[in-house]
């Protein structure tokens, strides 16, 4: 279809004022003839010498090729040489392979956004030319003499504009051949139908923010008829006759369009990251997200972020060839006139700015970034005008000097075409800056605003002399107070920005491509005084900001501003405070931090250049000494300010300035001279401020702290930049190793020069160091953690050998003497280091380490043995002559000590614990002291090598059992005693307990310390056990699938089986200590009161013990019962029951403190010291696991803080993917444990006429009750949650499984059998525990089968209960309750019968029903739960021979067994099919103890109320009860 356009609308008085002026100065041009300089003239022959042979130039014409820019003689093998390449270069290496990514999200774009009739590249379809620009086209080959201008590249613009983005600029410009293509067609469109062509430009704008082809404005190429397939014709819309009314209905269609938009096919949106981003970071309700830093979390489409820059290098383009190529743009013969097309560009940028005010922001943000990127390239040009104009004022100035005449009159005419043109150029910037920017800056978009603000940090670089003044550097300064870290990093960055450049240009540093015509060497700095000084408080408060970006911008500018002489005369210490504290500050980045130490550098004196005495003393050892020194006294004077006491300095901020300094290329060398640090060490000078004044004897302390910190961070960062990866995890652990393989970087295989000098450093100064700061707890843990970095061949020189000698002993010392946890630690590393290192110096470092062990083996006898009169040795494994050896050693060791002091031992002179209770907790901590010492070396390395003597002894296991002992007697001596138990009066028991907090304290840390060594022993020689007789190398050695193979055969006698059996022994002594609440006694009265230190004392020792159970499941798991080797079968922890029982019981006591961290703030060591031991185990163990403690241990997925959460999720998945079924199992056991607990906390009146405080105060236990019921209604969610994802169940076990859990939590339901297997209880009381069964509809009503089976049984529970006579009695909830799981399954109502004919009628009915399914009904399920259970027991269930007892009649020495099921459950316990699991389960219920609840009692009132009816008085009590009665 052809289209006619109508005439050019560009006539007018100003149009033809302005030709009128070129005209004129044409024809004066043109009669005063070619006037050059004679260089021009002489390049210019030489160019037509060398084009002479050339075909003759053809004649310009709107017709042929259009050079753009500054025009030269050219010939075809001239333009052939300037014929550029491809558009898209060959791609190499990584920066190919993501080229080709986002050439293929261009092109996945192109085919979501586009139609197909716009997916063929052509004119009045500009989006589609974008996206396809990075595909080779024709037409850019042929428009390959096409430039932008002499130096013009629209690189520096785009990178500027799309800084936000965060993504890297192609500085090759792969698409610019394509767009200049694009551009000058556009432009001859433009000057043949400016109409039409400002149509496609504006339709560009629409369908990049998110517009359709429906809110297109017409553009002339007709439209589809809905009921037709023709074309209708339409003509373009004429824009400039379009009136307000109309403006506004085209915008709306296009916002309404935009709504319907998915966020992927979006182009052009505020955020710079793309729609999805965008909608991500809104939809990010818990600010988990930060909008536009590019975290892992982020969404955002690599198509739209390149689209973006494509988007804003066309515009930057296509004004920069309307200027050029424009209808009015023209070069005058031997170019002394210069016109270039400003209106054009006028006219375009006044439709982007008539578009800028619209409401949409999307809309906004795509009109200012082709406004300001368009605007950007007139100042481009307006610069090489400029700089024309400047030449040609010299010229014409060196013309007058040279006499004048004609050719000074063709330069001054010259001078003044590019004043006229130049002025035509800074207008329409003004018409940007007076109708966009100032509008724009303070836009309701955070990402608009910071746009303009990018935007004038260009011009202030483009332009200097314009924008680098206070009329516009004032907006920096009010935008810094803006509330978005966006516009307050883009206003710094503003700032910034000129000092960057002049840095830049100083150090002598090409400008990067884009940025040729920046005016950088017209910057004056001095023109930002005022500015500076105005905001320099902002500028300082931004480096403390809650946006790290923002405090990484504001800096670099504080530093910038210091090195520029800017803060000279600033006297506020409060600013110079605030900066100087970064440096050390841990919420700021590593950036951020090395700034700010270059600031602080910038202000102590040893780092001033000083004269050429002083510059040539810089690298000497003094000067670097005095460095250093000046640096610790800023630190330690930093950390010490205010009235923080020298024992809680903060030391280990010291490593933040060995890290900046690292980062320093100028001040790297500081931290590797290791003689100038030493050196500053051993000098000790008093610690000065910056200001070289003493700052005190508190900061003279820290600032030896500071020295030798930095020493050991030094060292290690060293070591770890050029040390071999296996050097650096020689001594570390397995877990650790692994991490650390993973994170750590590829670094040099060699250990150099350097790693041989620091080696000989830290073995020559670390003895001295070590006596140097004995004591000081700071400083020592560093000291102590660096043996382990030097060099083995360091240590084996003949000549260092008294050195390393010297350092093995000191540590030795230094261990034997320290309590502090981070020494013992770092201490017993090095220590084993040497020990395993290859060098001459094992031997020493072995020999010490013997010593070391031994003495603290020494120590725990002789303090233990004056625990009484007698050493407990009838349960040695070992005989008579071994036990008294060890015996004898301690009196030995307690002998010699008596000598030396009467008073040595402070527990000699007592017979018992109970005696003397101050010495005695001096003993206890002296015993807790050194087994922690023993601990931690038990952690690093076996112990059991240092004690192997002439014997056949083992004394490990000696001292182990001598451990137990005393731990047991301990524990005896602190028993809670109950006067009923005990048989005594109060005051006899009350002198039998230890009250002491001190005392209570120092044995709970000696009986933690104590099993964790014991436990650490055991699993070093279980690990020796296995090895020696490799009984486990595969998984099939595991499992006995040998034939023949005798499972009866087990060893008795071993010595891990006889350490575990002592440490099973401790534990239960250690669960013993249990002391019950007030709310499990029912005579106060009888019982002794304890107090909160022996409460505290029972808590503590009860988790150590919980701690070390779980140890101990997970080093002999149950799986080992099935293993082929006889030893390892008798490794087997499988009679754990007491031990699990009362864990589980310590656990249900503390369970309150774990709701609590769902309502308030959460305490995160609480759930990690309960439920992260409990999980370990229970998941080491699943395939035997007790069903009963994970249902107690899963009751905590919800309710009980995040931390719980975690932990139980985590453990769950490893669950499900060992058994799915027993998962299963497990919930059920959680949900009805709960639910009955529920149930017996229901609230009720005391009284028959309850007082308004008494209704208050069950009003609100009320509240919290159904409180209760929705954190098990969410609980009942998340398990089924679990199961599986998106309707599928994960496991195919679990279809099966999940008939035979309802069904078991139907009969559960209707149950009225209470755990003794009487019926007691109320009838339909447990009803509602269908909401609970109900969240797991969603799995159930898929099979069609299983419903079909479930409605049958349901309706025979349903039927039995309403033919019971207590049926009239079910309280109304509990049958709404029914009613509602009914509907979630979707399973139909059971009609209501009105006699019991009917009702034998309908049983059947469905018993008929029922016939046909029989084989399914095996199928589903083989669970032996009949409605029979309503009303009397469960066939075949055993009774229980124990009878209802209070929970204050407990023994608390007893320990419980926890049971795997209780006595009112079905047959089976909950046996569902397709579950292989021991039988194993079943003999777990023997001995269970059965408590009595409220509900019990209430049933039993009420049964004797009934039986006592005829009397007049019922009881107030029971009544309520029974009925169940709720608000």
């Amino acid at each position: 279809m052809t289209v006619v356009s109508p005439p050019p609308r560009r006539s007018g008085r100003e149009r033809r004022k302005v030709e009128s002026i070129y005209d004129e100065a044409r024809k004066a041009s043109a009669q005063k003839g070619d006037e050059s300089t004679e260089e021009e003239s002489v390049k210019r022959n030489e160019e037509d010498a060398s084009s002479s042979d050339e075909e003759p130039q053809p004649k310009k014409t709107n017709k042929t090729l259009i050079q753009v820019g500054r025009a030269k003689s050219s010939t075809k093998k001239a333009a052939a040489a300037k014929k550029p390449k491809k558009s898209t270069p060959p791609s190499r290496g990584k920066k190919g392979t993501a080229q080709k990514q986002v050439h293929a999200s261009l092109s996945n774009l192109a085919k979501t956004v586009l139609p197909p009739q716009d997916r063929d590249p052509h004119l009045l379809c500009l989006v589609s030319c974008l996206l396809n620009s990075w595909r080779p086209s024709k037409e850019a080959e042929e428009d390959s003499t096409i430039t932008l201008g002499e130096g013009m590249n629209p690189a520096g613009v785009v990178a500027a504009l799309n800084s936000l983005s965060g993504a890297a600029t192609d500085n090759e410009g792969p698409y610019s051949s394509n767009l200049v293509s694009l551009s000058k067609r556009l432009i001859h469109l433009h000057n043949e139908d400016s109409n039409l062509a400002q149509v496609a430009l504006v339709n560009l704008l629409f369908r990049s923010v998110g517009g359709g082809i429906e809110s297109d404005l017409p553009d002339g190429r007709g439209t589809k008829d809905d009921t037709q397939d023709n074309m209708q014709e339409e003509g373009p819309a004429i824009l400039e006759e379009m009136d307000t009314n109309e403006w506004a209905r085209a915008v709306t269609d296009l916002v309404d369009d935009m709504r319907h938009r998915p966020a992927n096919q979006i182009l052009i949106c505020a955020d710079p990251r793309g729609a999805v981003h965008q909608s991500s970071v809104l939809n990010d309700t818990e600010g988990k997200l930060k909008a536009g830093k590019g975290g892992k979390e982020e969404k955002q489409s690599m198509g739209v972020v390149e689209y973006r820059k494509i988007y804003t290098e066309f515009w930057y383009i296509l004004s920069s060839v309307g200027l050029t190529c424009g209808g009015m743009a023209t070069e005058g013969t031997g170019e002394q006139v210069l016109r270039l097309d400003a209106q054009l560009v006028k006219s375009i940028l006044q439709r982007l700015i008539e578009l800028s005010p619209v409401g949409q922001p999307d809309v906004r943000s795509g009109a200012c970034l082709a406004a300001l990127s368009m605007s950007h390239a007139v100042l481009d040009h307006s610069v090489s005008v400029l700089k024309k104009l400047e030449v040609a004022k010299r010229q014409l100035t060196a013309s007058k000097k040279s006499g004048g005449g004609e050719k000074a009159e063709s330069l001054k005419m010259r001078v003044e075409s590019l004043k006229r043109t130049l002025g035509d150029l800074e207008e329409v910037v003004d018409l940007v800056i007076q109708g966009l920017f100032v509008h724009r800056y303070r836009d309701s978009n955070e990402h608009i605003r910071a746009l303009c603000l990018q935007s004038l940090s260009r011009f202030s670089l483009q332009r200097p002399d314009i924008f680098l003044t206070d009329k516009y550097l004032k907006y920096f300064g009010w935008m810094m107070h803006d509330k978005s870290p966006f516009v307050r990093s883009a206003s710094l960055s503003g700032l910034l920005a000129p000092f960057s450049a002049v840095h830049r240009l100083a150090e002598g540093k090409s400008k990067e491509n884009g940025d040729e015509h920046l005016m950088i060497d017209k910057i004056d700095l001095s023109a930002m005084e005022h500015v500076v000084a105005k905001f320099l408080k902002r500028i300082a408060e931004s480096v403390v900001d809650v946006d790290s970006d923002v405090q990484e911008v504001a800096i670099e500018l504080m530093l910038d501003l210091l090195k520029g002489g800017f803060l000279d005369d600033v006297e506020d210490d409060g600013i110079w405070n605030l900066v100087n504290c970064r440096a050390l500050a841990v919420d700021a980045s590593p950036k951020v931090r090395k700034n700010a130490l270059s600031f602080v550098l910038e202000q102590l004196e040893p780092f001033d250049d000083g004269d050429e005495d002083e510059k040539a003393e810089t690298n000497t050892e003094r000067k670097r000494t005095q460095q250093i020194d000046s640096i610790a006294s800023f630190a330690a004077h930093t950390m010490t300010s205010g009235n923080r006491p020298v024992d809680k300095i903060q030391v280990h901020l010291a490593d933040y300035l060995v890290q900046s300094l690292r980062e320093m290329p100028e001040h790297r060398s500081l931290v590797t001279d290791w003689s100038a640090m030493l050196r500053a060490i051993k000098d000790d000078r008093a610690a000065t401020t910056a200001g070289n004044v003493r700052a005190g004897e508190k900061a003279n302390v820290a600032k030896q702290r500071v020295l030798v910190r930095m020493l050991a961070c030094a060292a290690r960062e060293e070591v770890g930049s050029i040390a071999d990866e296996s050097f650096l995890q020689q001594d570390m652990d397995i877990d650790t190793f692994e991490v650390n393989k993973k994170k750590k970087s590829t670094k040099a295989n060699t250990m150099g020069r350097e790693h041989e000098r620091c080696s000989l450093a830290l073995l020559t100064s670390i003895p001295s160091l070590l006596l140097q700061f004995k004591g000081d707890l700071a400083i020592i843990p560093e000291l102590v953690s660096l043996p382990r970095y030097i060099l083995p061949t360091v240590l084996s020189l003949p000549q260092r050998k008294q050195d390393a000698v010297t350092l093995i002993k000191n540590l030795g010392e230094v261990y034997l003497s320290s309590s502090d946890d981070k020494i013992l630690f770092n201490t017993s590393i090095s220590m084993v280091s040497l020990c395993k290192g290859e060098h001459a110096r094992v031997s020493e470092a072995k020999t010490q380490l013997r010593k070391v062990v031994v003495e603290l083996r020494d120590r725990i006898c002789d303090l233990m043995a004056g625990d009484d009169s007698t050493v407990a040795t009838s349960a040695w494994s070992l005989d008579k002559d071994t036990t008294s050896d060890l015996t004898s050693l301690a009196s030995k060791k307690r002998r010699t000590s008596r000598k030396k002091s009467s008073d040595s031992s402070a527990a000699s002179s007592h017979s018992s614990l109970t005696d003397g209770e101050t010495a005695a907790a001096d003993t206890e901590y002296s015993i807790y002291l050194n087994l922690k010492r023993l601990r931690y070396l038990a952690k690093r390395c076996d112990l059991s090598v240092f004690f192997t003597g002439s014997d056949e002894i083992n004394h490990l296991e000696l001292l182990c059992n001598f451990v137990c002992d005393g731990i047991n007697r301990r524990l005896r001596s602190t028993k809670p005693l109950d006067i009923r138990i005990e048989g005594a009066d109060e005051e006899t028991t009350v002198q039998k307990l230890i009250t002491s907090p001190e005392m209570l304290a120092a044995i709970g840390k000696s009986v933690q310390e104590g099993l964790q060594f014991v436990i650490t022993a055991i699993a070093w020689s279980l690990d020796k056990v296995q090895r020696e007789e490799n009984l486990i190398m595969r998984n099939e050695d595991l499992i006995d699938e040998e034939p023949g193979m005798d499972d009866d055969e087990y060893v008795e006698d071993h010595v891990v089986i006889r350490l575990r059996n002592r440490l099973l022994t401790v534990l239960e002594l250690c669960f013993a200590q249990y002391i019950p609440a007030a709310d499990e006694r029912d005579d106060d009265e009888t019982t002794v009161k304890h107090s909160s230190a022996q409460l505290s004392f029972a808590d503590f020792v009860q988790l150590s013990a919980g701690n070390v159970i779980s140890d101990l499941r997970t080093l002999f798991p149950k799986e080992y019962a099935e293993a082929a080797s006889p030893l390892l079968r008798s490794f087997a922890l499988t009679e754990d029951g007491r031990l699990v029982g009362a864990f589980v019981r310590f656990l249900r006591s503390k369970e309150h403190f774990l709701r609590e961290n769902d309502a308030g703030s959460e305490n995160k060591k609480l759930p990690q010291s309960l439920l992260l031991p409990m999980g370990r185990a229970i998941v080491t163990n699943w395939n035997s696991g007790n069903r009963r403690e994970a249902g107690l241990f899963l009751s905590h997925i919800a309710s009980s803080g995040s931390t719980a959460a975690m932990i139980v999720s985590t453990s769950c998945k490893e669950m499900k993917k060992i058994d799915p079924v027993r998962l299963l199992e497990s919930q059920m056991a959680s949900l009805r444990q709960s639910y009955e607990l529920w149930i017996d906390e229901e609230p009720s009146l005391e009284s028959e006429r309850p007082t308004e405080e008494e209704m208050a105060e069950f009003e609100v236990e009320e509240k919290s009750h159904r409180e209760q019921f929705a954190s098990l209604e969410l609980r009942a969610s998340q398990f089924s949650q679990s199961l599986g994802v998106f309707g599928t169940l994960s496991d195919g076990k679990l279809g099966p499984a999940l008939d035979g859990f309802v069904r078991e939590g139907l009969r559960f339901s209707f149950s009225n059998i209470d755990a003794n297997g009487e019926d007691t209880l109320v009838l339909g009381s447990r009803l509602s525990f269908l909401l609970l069964l109900s969240k797991y509809s969603n799995w159930v009503k898929k099979n069609k089968q299983s419903k079909s089976q479930l409605q049958t049984y349901i309706d025979q529970l349903e039927l039995e209960m309403r033919n019971d006579n207590d049926f009239d009695d079910v309280h109304e909830d509990d049958l709404e309750a029914l009613q509602k799981y009914r509907q979630s399954v979707g399973l139909k109502m059971l009609p209501k019968m009105s006699s019991a004919v009917s009702v034998a009628s309908s049983q059947a009915s469905i018993a008929r029903d029922g016939d046909g399914d029989d084989e399914s009904m095996d199928s589903v399920s083989d669970l032996d739960a009949t409605p029979s259970t309503i009303g009397r027991s469960s066939a075949g269930r055993p009774s229980s021979t124990s009878t209802h007892k209070s929970r204050s009649s407990l023994n608390v020495s007893s320990l419980p067994i926890l049971p795997e099921g209780e006595q009112e459950e079905s047959p089976g316990d909950l046996e569902i099919p397709h579950s292989d699991h021991s039988s194993d389960d079943e003999t777990e219920a023997r001995s269970a103890v059965v408590l009595s609840t409220k509900r019990n009692r209430a049933a039993a009132a009420a049964a004797k109320e009934s039986e006592e009816s005829e009397e007049e008085d019922e009881s107030v009590e029971s009544a309520p009860k029974k009925r169940r009665s709720r608000k």
